[in-house]
């Protein structure tokens, strides 16, 4: 067997796995998955894989590079899709039906005006996404806004190659995910 220059092996395992262990946390601090956080999802407890296993899995796919992601916060309300602070009425429960219909309203406004084609639940691979932003010549958005499922997140991620994600948990930010390609480009 031949020898190998310990540079043409990769990085370090304790290395890697802290990494993981970096994005595992990240993924867990920013993302809402709701009050079904802690249970297991049905169609994820029918395959056999368990909600740490598929964090582990993006947090893989995130520091392979196959997917990438980044968190954008803003100090004001609303200011992603606007040029001025708008505020969900303050009687408005945070997560609730009204606050979830009128972040989806302030959201698909902002696309339209920006010459995008916005419908409203489109289907993804396995569920559907509150919102579906279209344009030609641009990669394929998909809003989630306030709560999502791990699992829809967890396989959507890894079987819809070249679409972007939008995570919008609060007024206060959104997490982007872009898949890519099988050569780590996004399409």
């Amino acid at each position: 067997m031949e020898e190998k220059d310990s540079d043409q092996n990769g990085l370090p395992w304790h290395t890697v796995e802290r990494a993981i262990a970096r994005e595992h946390a990240w993924l867990n601090k920013v993302l809402d998955f709701g009050q079904r956080a802690k249970e297991q999802d049905e169609v994820a407890s029918q395959l056999g894989i368990e909600n740490y296993q598929m964090l582990r899995q993006i947090s893989i796919a995130l520091v392979g590079g196959s997917t990438s992601a980044k968190e954008i916060v803003t100090e004001k309300a609303n200011v992603l899709w606007s040029d001025q602070e708008v505020l969900v009425a303050s009687k408005t429960e945070r997560h609730g039906e009204e606050w979830h219909r009128a972040m989806m309203d302030i959201i698909k406004k902002h696309f339209q005006r920006d010459g995008f084609e916005v419908i409203n639940e489109p289907y993804l691979n396995f569920g559907r996404a509150d919102l579906g932003v279209y344009k030609p010549n641009y990669q394929n958005l998909y809003v989630e806004v306030g709560t999502t499922s791990l699992f829809k997140l967890w396989r959507n991620l890894s079987s819809m190659p070249g679409a972007i994600f939008l995570f919008v948990p609060t007024e206060f930010g959104a997490i982007e995910f872009v898949t890519k390609d099988q050569y780590g480009k996004p399409i």
